[in-house]
């Protein structure tokens, strides 16, 4: 009930914001006045055209994005501007030190504004970087076609399967093997490629804030994000039909890491049994938390404490870093220290197999009664 009262909160209190008025455009081109011109602003300073404004918007890693693009009188981008996101603040920031932007100035309103080909992404921040560029593409495509009657290229919207899309599905493979056959060799060796592929390679561990795109609706693009829906609705898929949570048993690269380190210490502690019983709900009230915050404000990356990325990329903000060194030491001296004591995925996941097992259960009792 809880959850549902902070959905209602956020979507009612959550009104559609004007944020180009929030734009730095307005203040580093001293735009003083704008006017609309066929769904397109024309913007002045005092009486000067200074170019043409629109808007975009698309799905990035934490939710929807919106990037402003302002354009000169021939149709050459003289700046884009990100005025809304709920991305990850670290991978922000690393498009900014990276200097992602500045390939935006002077590119022409027409152009194609693909990753890999005219637009370049920044490693660590791929998804992002995708993300804004098709919001550019949308803003500055408006001003081609409204303004300039320009011809636009036929990008179409390709499927994003390369090298890395393929490891993931072999890892997927290999981990729901594990668990159906009981193999433990065959878990190992998809916790190890799990560990260097989605962990180091992808840095695509299911988060909290996976969760939270779900529930507010915040669906990616399968064709541009396939890990992202193979992790996600993949083990979902298994959860429902098979009963078996395959992700945190075989495939999450965190956990792979917190084996490792166990094994290499020889040690195993035992939590005293009254401190474990209280720590061990730990992980629900911390999901519980977690999503009342992101349901609130809309934000599935607001309340994502998970370690995972600053462990893979040294990347991260806030009480992420303070969490890591205790997840990590923790897992030196206590077999899946941060999974069985602070992990909301692996909560969330326990929760979906606990309803579904006293669903089925419900069906087989109907069943016999019948």
């Amino acid at each position: 009930m809880s959850l549902f009262i902070a959905f209602y909160i956020g979507q009612s209190s959550n009104k559609q914001i004007n944020q180009l008025s929030h734009s730095n455009l307005f203040e580093t081109y001293h735009i003083t006045r704008i006017c609309e011109k066929d769904d397109v602003l024309k913007a002045y300073s005092n009486d000067d055209l200074v170019g043409y404004i629109s808007t975009g918007t698309s799905q990035g890693y934490g939710g929807p994005l919106e990037v402003a693009v302002l354009a000169d009188s021939t149709g050459a981008v003289i700046d884009v501007d990100l005025i809304h996101n709920t991305e990850t603040h670290a991978y922000i920031t690393k498009l900014k030190n990276k200097r992602y932007f500045d390939q935006y100035e002077r590119k022409r309103t027409n152009d194609k504004y693909l990753i890999h080909e005219d637009i370049d992404a920044v490693s660590g921040a791929t998804v992002s970087s995708n993300a804004i560029a098709l919001a550019s593409r949308k803003a500055a495509w408006q001003i081609a076609c409204r303004v300039f009657a320009l011809s636009l290229p036929d990008v179409g919207i390709s499927w994003h399967i390369g090298l890395m899309e393929l490891l993931a599905i072999g890892i997927f493979i290999i981990a729901f093997l594990a668990a159906y056959l009981k193999k433990k060799t065959l878990r190992y060796v998809a916790l190890f490629s799990s560990f260097v592929v989605l962990g180091f390679m992808l840095n695509a561990s299911i988060s909290l804030s996976h969760i939270g795109r779900v529930l507010l609706g915040y669906i990616p693009d399968i064709r541009q994000h396939f890990v992202w829906w193979l992790l996600m609705f993949g083990n979902l898929l298994v959860i429902v039909i098979w009963g078996r949570n395959i992700y945190c048993h075989a495939a999450c690269p965190f956990h792979a890491g917190q084996i490792l380190l166990h094994k290499i210490s020889g040690m195993n502690l035992k939590m005293p049994p009254k401190l474990s019983k209280y720590l061990i709900k730990t992980p629900k009230f911390l999901l519980w938390l977690s999503l009342i915050l992101i349901l609130i404000s809309r934000n599935p990356t607001l309340a994502s404490y998970e370690p995972f990325a600053i462990f893979f990329s040294l990347e991260g903000v806030g009480i992420q870093w303070y969490i890591l060194p205790v997840a990590l030491i923790g897992s030196i001296f206590i077999s899946d220290f941060f999974c069985h004591y602070f992990c909301p995925v692996g909560a969330s996941f326990k929760l979906l197999l606990g309803y579904r097992k006293d669903i089925s259960k419900r069906i087989n009792s109907n069943n016999g009664k019948a």
